[in-house]
């Protein structure tokens, strides 16, 4: 068991956002759950994390995620009692209470809001989740391929409506019923056993979040979001991009200025292009295909880096881990690329989160081998 306190956030914010490949919110979004953690925190303390063998295989943990746009939630500010809400509303009297809080998606905003909970309940986190990175839809999880259940789902907003959902089809009816609520909500699913979790879950996940931070986030007078609340950084040696990448099993694909970004959006989802040129080849360019998050790099027309495996843009100047909606014209970035969780890339897993079940007519490229 370790305590996560509050001098390990501001890493821990940009380890998630790096995990979201893109996607799960930026800076700005997860800033403001940073916020809240670390009231929860005030109130109840460290948030004790154990490793999953440490966890009781028979207990009960809990799921907690934020569906639909984090931008949303800036401009329509939670109360921060939404899970808690939920939990109630998916656990009937007499049903045994849950034990711990488990992660759903560790990139983004969602890698934050279980300790959020678990800070407010005063139960553990256990270090476990679903993707080992963000993803767009709730059921593209180890969670769902394994046929554990997500419903009864339940979703709340700060107004105070709440809904209970049952459904095959639980991506679509959460989606519409989110809508209705005013384009963000906070779900949480029924409880799984500690036990199934862990067993068919990405583990140390949040460890690995942790790391990210470490390596990659810039010093905290080099961040606007930076807590000052956060204790004194020790010095930093400079290493370079390459350095950083490769100090956690990554490369950098290019450096490059982005001379083009076209999106839309279609299904609900945004979707969009980018065109880098890059700057250490004459006439060479890297394509970036998104929908929410980062999902293919192509170097010249040919496929270098696909979904499952995790692509992030950062500002080349500041350092600054750029989401997949604000990436803008002019910018000059570091695409950077790491490997994904083992269990993405299992042959029976690959067809639920490969380039083609986002409607790319391309395979996936086993990662480094491009």
């Amino acid at each position: 068991m370790r305590l996560l306190t509050h001098s390990d956030v501001d890493r821990l914010a940009f380890g998630v956002i790096m995990l979201g490949s893109g996607g799960g919110g930026g800076e700005e979004d997860v800033h403001a759950v940073t916020t809240m953690l670390r009231q929860a925190m005030r109130t109840g303390g460290p948030v004790r994390v154990l490793d999953a063998g440490e966890a009781d295989p028979e207990a009960l943990g809990v799921r907690v995620g934020l569906i639909g746009a984090p931008t949303v939630m800036i401009e329509k500010l939670p109360s921060g009692d939404e899970a808690a809400e939920a939990l109630r509303a998916v656990q009937s009297p007499g049903d045994v209470p849950v034990s711990a809080v488990i992660g759903w998606e560790i990139g983004g905003c969602n890698g934050l809001f279980p300790l959020v909970l678990a800070a407010q309940l005063g139960l553990p986190y256990v270090d476990v989740d679903g993707m080992g990175r963000a993803f767009p839809r709730i059921d593209q999880t180890t969670y769902d391929a394994a046929g554990l259940p997500t419903t009864p789902l339940a979703i709340t907003e700060p107004s105070g409506n709440r809904a209970l959902l049952d459904s095959t089809g639980i991506e679509k009816l959460a989606r519409t019923v989110m809508v209705d609520f005013g384009g963000w909500a906070m779900m949480v699913a029924k409880p799984l056993r500690l036990g199934d979790a862990v067993k068919v879950g990405v583990t140390g996940s949040l460890a690995r979040a942790l790391e990210l931070g470490t390596v990659w986030a810039p010093p905290p007078s080099d961040r606007h979001w930076a807590s000052s609340q956060e204790e004194p950084a020790p010095p930093q040696v400079v290493r370079t991009p390459e350095e950083r990448a490769a100090a956690s099993g990554g490369f950098v694909v290019t450096r490059g200025k982005v001379i083009e970004v076209w999106r839309e959006s279609t299904g609900g989802f945004p979707r969009g292009t980018v065109a880098v040129q890059r700057l250490d080849a004459d006439d060479s360019y890297v394509r970036l295909e998104m929908q929410g998050e980062y999902l293919v790099a192509l170097a010249d027309g040919e496929p270098l880096v696909t979904t499952p495996d995790l692509i992030c843009c950062l500002d080349a100047e500041t350092g600054r881990a750029i989401a997949a909606e604000r990436l803008s014209y002019g910018t000059v970035i570091d695409v950077v690329a790491f490997p994904a969780p083992s269990q993405w890339v299992r042959p029976r897993m690959l067809g639920r989160v490969d380039p083609r079940a986002f409607g790319y007519d391309l395979d996936y490229v086993p990662f480094g081998l491009s």
